[in-house]
């Protein structure tokens, strides 16, 4: 009987004792914390619910029939995949397939320029040394921090009338390029020109994270600088070049206001363009524009889903180091 009166007691003392402990490892910040792991994992809840929620909500509203997106149905009742069909078979179908190749195409270029030129510069930023090596490497970062509709009126006016390569300053020109509105090389140009800033900036951060003895068995190994340019210190960076790579065709891929601005037909239309074009002067076709963003927003996803290591590797290990 003791015995008994001993266990029934000792159960809430036990029960007591677990609940203490779900709630201290709940709520107990550790040394090298900042926050619980409760308030954590609410935090990665919400931002999760508030990161997916508009890319969800494109979803269902693409599949949705017109009337129940006019009373404005949040899931659909009668889920149906004529809007696809609209976007692909329809009017506009001709006008978007180009543009899809447009995006593509300019994506691709873009990133390619900017990953060439991009690996050069930053290995010389990050490795060779000369004046304001420091001083030149933030001025390039300042570059990306203007705004680009500050300078749209002047790149328009060298898109309309063509651009002069040469040396500055000096008024020789070695070629002048024939007029590049609406088209995808001008496009191309636009992009690049600030992509490259931010590329410079990180790779030449990545540049310097490896090892100097490396170089130096390399040059004992009879390589050039060249050489140990492409037989050590790229293969090294690949992490990082890639992540480059990837946030330059993400960038290329989502912009809209030079593609907008230096775009006219469907020669050179991008999808951002082109998804804007479905608002008419009259009436706007949700059903078209949703769905038309949802497949313009599958690529940028699945790189993303697909090659976080790249861009966590390649960010993680960015910066600049002396």
């Amino acid at each position: 009987m003791a015995n008994h009166l001993g266990t029934n007691a000792a159960a809430p003392v036990i029960g007591t004792r677990r609940n203490s402990t779900i709630r201290s490892r709940l709520f107990k910040t550790a040394s090298n914390e900042l926050i619980s792991p409760f308030y954590l994992w609410i935090g990665l809840i919400l931002l999760t619910l508030f990161t997916l929620a508009p890319f969800v909500y494109l979803l269902l509203t693409s599949i949705s029939p017109s009337i129940e997106l006019l009373d404005g149905r949040l899931i659909p009742k009668s889920p149906t995949l004529d809007n696809y069909v609209r976007l692909f078979t329809g009017p506009t179908a001709a006008s978007y397939i180009s543009a899809i190749k447009n995006s593509v195409s300019v994506a691709l270029w873009t990133t390619l320029l900017t990953i060439v030129l991009g690996v050069f510069a930053a290995y010389a930023l990050a490795k060779i040394k000369f004046p304001f090596r420091t001083t030149a490497l933030f001025a390039i970062l300042a570059m990306q921090l203007l705004p680009s509709i500050s300078i749209i009126v002047p790149m328009y006016i060298m898109m309309r009338n063509g651009i002069p390569v040469g040396i500055p300053f000096t008024g020789i020109v070695f070629f002048h390029t024939p007029p590049l509105l609406d088209t995808v090389a001008g496009l191309v140009v636009a992009y690049t020109t600030f992509s490259l800033p931010f590329a410079v900036w990180l790779m030449a951060g990545y540049f310097q994270t490896i090892s100097k003895e490396l170089e130096e068995a390399a040059y004992v190994d009879g390589n050039g600088r060249l050489g140990t340019m492409f037989r050590v210190v790229i293969p090294l960076a690949m992490p990082g070049i890639a992540a480059t790579a990837i946030f330059t065709m993400l960038s290329a891929w989502d912009e809209f206001l030079f593609a907008s601005a230096f775009t006219q037909t469907e020669a050179a239309k991008t999808l951002p363009v082109a998804i804007r074009e479905f608002i008419g002067r009259h009436n706007l076709d949700w059903g078209l524009m949703t769905a038309g963003g949802f497949i313009a927003s599958l690529p940028p996803v699945i790189i993303s889903l697909f090659l976080y290591r790249y861009i966590v590797g390649g960010l993680s290990a960015g910066g600049v180091k002396e």
